[in-house]
């Protein structure tokens, strides 16, 4: 049997993924998103934590997840959601005014999907991306995040901080103009559920049980040792949303990708 891509393993814990991930700041979605939108296209939707921040704009976000489970829980919660995926989008051709991507872009075949993402979107229509993620310029945050980091399974899924993304994302032609903003904000998140925080991303979920009850309670020490990180039963966790935005090139020379027995694994 062949393995599951780990882009499809969060469904196995959709509901801590809900409980325990960051929401997106107000300010960070109204950048990411241009004023005169009509229709915007969430890529990786997940259960829907950008998907709502956007929705809130104003705007129809159509959410599209490849998931089923996560998918799930984002209809649940009232958004509109399609299954499909970066590389097969499930829109006809300059339909949308933005597409966008959440803690998600890493996961995709760029090849594929940049475009994917040029079919869908009219003229001068805008891609817009980014990652919520520990803010590890936080001593303690970064202690946290070299004790995760040491499992094997994490520390492959970190490389996504060390590309260059607007080379990544321009190369090729598609887009251009590529911006970059960072958003600082606190995750509160219940002390009980930190677990389920950790539990939601795939390193962690992937690892052996015995060595993720490990991280688990390394993880908690490092917390417990700094109190300015607790509110009570809450803790307060700096986070920064690292931001990108870019706009279609009308001009690209005609490249169609043979996606033709592609290994998305």
């Amino acid at each position: 049997m062949a393995a599951v891509p780990r882009r499809l393993t969060f469904g196995a814990h959709a509901d801590a993924y809900e409980r325990a991930r960051p929401e997106w700041p107000e300010e960070a979605a109204c950048w990411l998103v241009p004023e005169d939108a009509q229709l915007v296209v969430e890529l990786g939707a997940g259960t829907g934590k950008l998907t709502r921040a956007l929705a809130a704009l104003g705007v129809r976000v159509v959410a599209v997840e490849p998931d089923p489970r996560m998918l799930a829980v984002l209809r649940g919660l009232g958004l509109e959601g399609m299954e499909g995926s970066a590389e097969e989008i499930p829109l006809g051709d300059g339909e949308a005014s933005a597409v966008v991507a959440g803690s998600a872009l890493h996961w995709f075949d760029l090849d594929a999907a940049l475009p994917e993402f040029h079919r869908v979107l009219t003229p001068g229509g805008r891609l817009a991306f980014g990652w919520n993620h520990r803010d590890e310029r936080h001593p303690t945050i970064a202690a946290m995040s070299e004790a995760i980091y040491a499992s094997r399974p994490s520390g492959q899924t970190s490389g996504w901080r060390r590309r260059d993304w607007p080379a990544a994302v321009s190369e090729d032609g598609f887009f251009r103009d590529v911006e970059h903003a960072d958003f600082p904000h606190v995750h509160e998140l219940p002390r009980k559920a930190l677990d389920d925080h950790l539990l939601s991303y795939s390193g962690l979920a992937s690892v052996e049980e015995l060595e993720r009850a490990r991280v688990f309670e390394r993880v908690a020490e490092i917390i417990e040792a700094d109190p300015s990180l607790r509110d009570g039963n809450v803790l307060r966790l700096p986070f920064v949303v690292d931001a990108y935005r870019a706009v279609r090139n009308e001009h690209v020379r005609n490249q169609v990708p043979d996606v033709t027995n592609r290994d998305m694994s």
